[in-house]
């Protein structure tokens, strides 16, 4: 079973100029999200495309109003927008395709199955509440901002990749990238090809793998354990840099070593005379 949306006229609107009129996207909208209801069963709050089913938006737009969706089948996101989602779950086995569209969403990011970037977009945005990023993604662009000082909770002993665009930004009060066990490291990694634009955010147990991140940034209000982030070493690519430890002589001893190096000096000089005495 394949679920369909595309921009589509109704009859009685053919005077209307096609794009102009949000009409289009919202009937649509509302018969795809009735069908998916209707699919999800009452017990459950939100959407979901189960399993043999698909959804394809084409180039379509859905605004899924702060719902869950749960993805059991294929998401085919083509060219469309996928919008105002509470928390996006992809089940094991499930397929999600995202072509070159984009996906809003204020909960959490659960990823059990298979994500095949594209070209695609993937904003993380406030919400009510803290934010999950489960799984391990390959995700193209991602963005996280907040002004409220949301803190992401990236899964522990995970990697979340980024191919093209990765985006951080705490507009006023810092954003906090964390992980979903305290102490247990998550990796974050902006590959060679990536570009990042980061600004106003701390950092707690995630790593950056990759591309060292914020490089000329300090640390925010995070705990820390930040390797890669803020000038320190460990990320690859090109890595930062690491303080290395350099032990220092107490007065005395800084006395004795010099003493040290005088009598070396004056030994040597001494040899020299003779030498240059001799027949």
């Amino acid at each position: 079973m394949i679920y369909k949306y595309h921009e589509h006229y109704d009859p009685d609107d053919r005077a209307q100029p096609k794009g102009t009129s949000m009409r289009y996207h919202e009937r649509g909208a509302l018969a795809l999200a009735t069908i998916l209801f209707a699919s999800s069963g009452a017990q459950a709050a939100g959407f979901t495309v189960p399993a043999g089913a698909q959804l394809s938006l084409g180039s379509g737009h859905l605004s899924l109003a702060a719902q869950d969706l749960r993805i059991d089948g294929a998401l085919s996101l083509g060219s469309g927008l996928l919008l105002d989602l509470a928390s996006l779950h992809i089940g094991g086995g499930a397929q999600a395709n995202l072509g070159s569209g984009a996906i809003s969403l204020s909960g959490d990011w659960d990823n059990q199955g298979s994500v095949a970037a594209g070209s695609s977009q993937v904003m993380f945005v406030d919400g009510p509440s803290d934010s999950a990023v489960l799984g391990a993604t390959a995700f193209a662009s991602a963005s996280f901002d907040s002004a409220n000082g949301k803190r992401y909770h990236f899964q522990s002993g995970s990697t979340q990749s980024v191919s093209a665009l990765l985006q951080i930004h705490g507009n006023g009060v810092p954003i906090q990238i964390d992980v979903t066990q305290a102490g247990a490291t998550a990796f974050l990694d902006l590959l060679p090809s990536g570009t990042q634009d980061i600004a106003n955010v701390g950092v707690s147990d995630v790593h950056a793998s990759g591309q060292p991140l914020a490089p000329t940034q300090t640390n925010q209000g995070g705990r820390g354990n930040a390797t890669g982030w803020f000038g320190t070493g460990g990320g690859g690519g090109g890595g930062g840099t690491t303080a290395i430890a350099t032990p220092m002589l107490s007065p005395v001893g800084t006395i004795v070593l010099c003493l040290a190096l005088l009598g070396v000096a004056l030994r040597a000089r001494r040899r020299r005379l003779l030498s240059g005495a001799s027949p």
